[in-house]
């Protein structure tokens, strides 16, 4: 995408200021008219790159930077949650009084999700009456209209699935009157849109082996949002056949376990391995727009006398999750994706300052024993080398210091493997066990670098379990128990800060409050 700074500065007045007013235009605004800003190709593309900047900004948030992690069977607090704001993470994960309609972080995630509907919504009606002048030109105005069709439908399925009631933002003509008028859409009304969109996005798009990089939306991109929504609405062969297509696309490649979430080589390097399907790209040239993610699910192990704070050992950390009890029963020993994506202990590197009458040189691992010993009955600190997943770590390829909370790694939003494990669950339900288990396999194999961990049978849990160790801590956990009708239980099992407090009501988000009162409705149920 091309830096469209002038363009930018005029798009954004076509936008209201407040969260709210990108459904519902309060008041008369001075603006510049779309057809002005819309009319040229470098005018299209300004509009759409702000959708990518106003979509992955919620890893920019230390509030809701993990948002999609809490709240699952596989997650607990880190030791300083606590540090959060009570409606940011925090609630998202305990289920307490913070997970509610004044939630400000809430609102801060509904509020740009629609925000980015709005600039797709401009985009998709100017695709429809760009004057094109010639072949290239219209096959420029049909990619970006099959960009804005995927990523429109990727946000709406985000909203849907954490709200369910809410609204669809039509854009209104140029010269109309204001609106307050937001109705609640009905469910099955927003699948349709997202199924529309992605039918249509699946014709307009590249593949990823032709598309502009992993940051760039291509047919795999809509491919697994189809795959996704199928599964949601039950359509077993409609997602088989998703995933089928992902399969054979032609663009993707299993990956080496320690070559997918790595950085050698930089974003044209690992970041760009052919595993990928699709990221939120970070730049290190622009300083001011870090991620907040990378540092999630470090714990506070420097506080422990002997290890000191490096680039090796985790950089600086901030503790605000980590893997539930749970999370850690699922894997074998043998099962190559323990040491792969997770750090399981850290080793003393400051040796002069062991305590005393510890004989523990640089090298050894900080035992257990030795970190109970430090901590000599303090709960929170016996945890501070507890194990972490580290598949969203940054070393200092982009310049990061010990001493950053922030990085510039892309987030991972869908990889190939995905297709694999939702491809299996979506043949399973469809009567197609063989071919369930051949997909499932697959990954199994990859992960103990053998044939002798195969399935040869399936059911729910398997599928279920084997799902939590290749996607874990990726963020699609929440959806998929959801979906499985199985959040509360699995909450309350294995959730230790949010088990005690779900209730059956909390598999929806509320509606923020702010749009309950300019829009006049109705608040979802128990909030």
């Amino acid at each position: 995408m091309k830096n469209y700074k002038v363009i930018f500065s005029m798009i954004t007045v076509l936008l209201l200021s407040a969260g709210c007013d990108y459904i519902i235009d309060r008041e008369e605004k001075d603006v510049i008219p779309a057809s002005q800003v819309l009319n040229t190709l470098g005018g299209v593309e300004a509009v759409l790159f702000q959708v990518y900047e106003i979509a992955r900004s919620v890893h920019e948030n230390n509030e809701i930077s993990c948002y999609k992690q809490c709240g699952t069977d596989l997650v607990a607090d880190g030791t300083h949650m606590v540090d959060v704001n009570t409606g940011g993470m925090r609630g998202m994960n305990q289920y307490d009084n913070g997970l509610s309609a004044n939630s400000g972080p809430l609102n801060d995630i509904w509020n740009g999700y629609y925000r980015a509907i709005a600039n797709c919504n401009l985009v998709i009606q100017a695709s429809e009456e760009f004057p094109t002048r010639d072949a290239s030109e219209e096959a420029a105005i049909l990619r970006f209209r099959g960009e804005a069709k995927a990523l429109r439908a990727y946000v709406y399925l985000e909203l849907v699935r954490r709200w369910e009631n809410i609204p669809l933002a039509v854009p209104l003509p140029e010269g109309s009157s204001p609106v307050r008028e937001a109705p609640l859409a009905a469910t099955s009304e927003i699948y349709d849109l997202i199924l529309s969109d992605l039918n249509e996005a699946v014709t307009l798009l590249p593949k990823r082996s032709e598309a502009a990089g992993v940051g760039a939306p291509s047919q795999g991109l809509a491919n697994i949002l189809l795959l996704e929504t199928n599964l949601d609405l039950g359509n077993w062969a409609e997602a088989a056949q998703a995933a089928e297509a992902i399969i054979s696309d032609g663009s993707y490649e299993l990956q080496p376990l320690d070559h997918i979430f790595g950085l050698d080589g930089g974003k044209e390097g690992e970041e760009s391995n052919n595993e990928l399907i699709f990221s939120w790209v970070f730049d290190p040239a622009i300083q001011a727009r870090p991620q907040r993610t990378v540092q999630m699910y470090v714990p506070l192990y420097d506080r422990v006398p002997g290890i000191a704070r490096t680039l090796e050992q985790g950089a600086r950390p901030w503790s605000r999750l980590s893997p539930s009890p749970y999370y850690w029963t699922l894997f074998d020993e043998d099962d190559g994706r323990l040491r792969a994506w997770h750090k399981l202990e850290w080793t003393i590197d400051d040796e002069a300052n062991v305590m005393e009458g510890w004989d523990l040189k640089n090298g050894d691992v900080a035992t257990k024993e030795y970190v109970l010993a430090w901590a000599d009955g303090r709960e929170r600190e016996a945890r501070y080398t507890e194990p972490t997943c580290t598949k969203n770590w940054e070393d200092g390829t982009y310049g990061r210091t010990d001493a950053d909370a922030e990085g510039f790694r892309n987030v991972i939003v869908y990889r190939y493997a995905q297709a694999f494990i939702l491809g299996a669950e979506a043949h399973f339900r469809n009567g197609n066990t063989a071919r369930a288990l051949e997909l499932i396999n697959t990954i199994r194999d990859r992960a103990f670098g053998d044939t002798n961990h195969r399935f040869t049978t399936l059911d729910e849990e398997t599928i279920l379990e084997e799902n939590a160790r290749e996607l874990g801590h990726e963020g699609h956990r929440w959806y998929t128990l959801k979906r499985l009708g199985l959040l509360v239980e699995r909450v309350r099992l294995h959730n230790p800060n949010g088990g005690p407090n779900i209730q059956d009501y909390q598999v929806r988000w509320p509606i923020p409050q702010p749009f309950i009162d300019l829009a006049g409705v109705e608040q979802n149920p128990g909030y």
